[in-house]
């Protein structure tokens, strides 16, 4: 009896070994292409790791405010310049631990992996032979589609993004397993509640999965979900508003025309609101990104179309109408209220969805497929995959020069503020060069100033700010408003030298606001020039630019 309880157990071992084997694949081939993105990094900046973007950075300063009472970038000054209802405050969570600018990082890695083995648990469930592929097959199917949708180049981006395409696959894995079970798992309510606090966009998905709890007559739950999706949301809403703030995020009223304009209804009309809207979804198709989310669109549908029509409500069948209206619902509201700019960030969940979601429509093709699957046709199906998704590819590799970007700039001028300068100071940026700097910033972009963002209030507002808050540095990108006063001096500019790849511009001008304040900066300038890296350089003697601001 005892020798049959341990082959019993021994072929239980076999069985969970060789059940882990293709989740285990999935995960080491995602964090061996983001431990080479991270070298490439290391390399590329001396050791010193950088973001692919500035934005992160906000969030982090962000997170260290909240762990100190104050929702904003300095103590005691509210603002919102975080797109993201939870993300900041997860990191002021993090922070408590010896992260340091890491903390970020190990979020989104962890998300992506964890999306990665969550799309092969899709595959799973709706029944495809993906137990056919080989290591070498699941590793290299693996990496493509790692680098067609960007994925480990989101996660060095250092945002909530990552973590929006984990919980989008979470809620497409949940719905698939409710339509077969008709069992609501908590996992899956608890995904479908979070989203709208990761990011306002993912209402939609929250919209279409109570939907799918309506037609399957479980209205208790789409009920309970949709009262605490519009508690979080109007509780943070409120929230801001207590403050003195817009009711959205004032990054997202900066981001998104139409939901500036819908705030602003009373003053735009609904023909304003209309215009917006069309001009999102105008905009959105014609960018980079807009036709491969097209190209999804059509071919769910044209699977859906393809395949048999369920002929009783509620059977496993209507999974394909399910999962693709799903994402057709996520897909639109992104197109049209949404963007696709800003480093490939933005549609990355919608299509990690998109892909997802064509594997439900096209299940009996593609394991016809599987089964005729060898080398060849697996190289094949690799290099359509990256030709077709070459864009996304080629900003994972930017990736590198990305980062260098940020470590050549920004982190030079919060090195700059930091090491040399040491007081308070001005920028029309946010970024690195508000994280981890004990002196107050002057945001006068308006994303984390309320004054500035409403236009100050007329003429010399600039100037009555910077007074008011002893700043006689302002570190500003010429391409990017406000105009500085003609009474700003310019003193020197921080140049790049390589490709511009991420950052605001390849210029920032270093201005004194007031005439005592030339030979101190001028003097910190040369101290730090030294030691800048070989893709910045200091430009002096220039001309004077400028004029009075509106």
């Amino acid at each position: 009896m005892d020798s049959l309880s341990r082959s019993g157990a021994d072929s239980a071992g076999v069985y969970a070994a060789a059940a882990a084997r293709p989740k285990t694949v999935v995960a080491l081939s995602v964090l061996a292409l983001a431990l080479a993105l991270l070298a490439g990094i290391l390399l590329r900046n001396g050791g010193h790791f950088t973001y692919t973007l500035d934005a992160p950075y906000t969030q982090m300063a962000m997170a260290e405010q909240i762990a100190q009472g104050t929702y904003g970038i300095n103590p005691g000054e509210p603002a919102s310049p975080s797109s993201s209802i939870i993300y900041p405050f997860l990191l002021a969570v993090l922070s408590v631990l010896p992260l340091g600018p890491f903390s970020a990082l190990l979020v989104c890695l962890v998300a992506t992996v964890a999306a990665a083995v969550l799309m092969y648990a899709v595959a799973e469930e709706i029944g495809l032979e993906v137990d056919r592929l080989t290591t070498l097959q699941l590793a290299a199917i693996t990496t493509t589609l790692t680098l067609a949708f960007n994925l480990v180049g989101l996660a060095f981006a250092g945002l909530e993004h990552s973590l929006h395409v984990t919980l989008t696959v979470i809620s497409l894995l949940g719905l698939l397993r409710f339509v077969r079970t008709k069992q609501a798992d908590w996992w899956w309510l608890a995904a479908i509640t979070l989203l709208p606090l990761l990011r306002f966009e993912a209402a939609a998905a929250l919209a279409a999965d109570m939907l799918v709890l309506i037609a399957f007559g479980k209205w208790r739950h789409a009920a309970i979900i949709g009262t605490i999706g519009v508690v979080l949301v109007g509780g943070f809403m409120l929230f801001l508003h207590s403050l003195g703030l817009p009711w959205l995020p004032s990054s997202v009223l900066h981001r998104s025309e139409v939901a500036s304009t819908g705030i602003g209804m009373g003053d735009s009309g609904a023909l304003g609101f209309v215009k917006a809207v069309y001009g999102a979804y105008r905009g959105n198709l014609m960018a980079y990104g807009g036709t491969h989310i097209a190209l999804l669109i059509v071919l769910g549908l044209w699977g859906l179309a393809r395949g048999p029509v369920p002929s009783r409500f509620g059977e496993r069948a209507w999974a394909k109408p399910a999962a693709v209206g799903f994402f057709i619902v996520v897909a639109l509201a992104q197109l049209t209220g949404g963007s696709l700019s800003s480093f490939s960030r933005y549609e990355i969940y919608v299509l990690a969805l998109g892909f997802c979601a064509v594997l439900v429509a096209w299940q009996p093709e593609i394991n016809a497929g599987l089964r005729r699957l060898d080398a060849r046709r697996c190289a094949g199906f690799c290099l359509a995959m990256l030709f077709l998704f070459s864009g996304y590819v080629f900003r994972t590799v930017d990736a590198v020069a990305a980062s260098g970007n940020v470590y050549d700039q920004q982190y030079q001028m919060h090195r700059f503020v930091n090491d040399h300068w040491r007081r308070p100071f001005a920028a029309n940026h946010l970024g690195y060069v508000n994280y981890q700097v004990p002196h107050y910033m002057l945001d006068l972009s308006g994303l984390a100033n309320e004054e500035a963002r409403r236009g100050g209030g007329g003429l010399g507002w600039m100037e009555q700010l910077a007074a008011r808050h002893d700043v006689g540095l302002a570190m500003l990108y010429d391409i990017a408003p406000p105009v500085p006063p003609a009474s700003w001096q310019p003193i020197a500019q921080l140049k790049l030298r390589g490709r511009l790849v991420t950052v605001r511009g390849p210029v920032v001008t270093f201005y004194a606001t007031r005439p005592e304040e030339v030979e101190p900066i001028r003097a910190a300038l040369r101290a730090m020039e030294p030691d800048l890296p070989r893709g910045a350089i200091l430009a002096w003697g220039v001309p004077t630019k400028g004029q009075p601001a509106h």
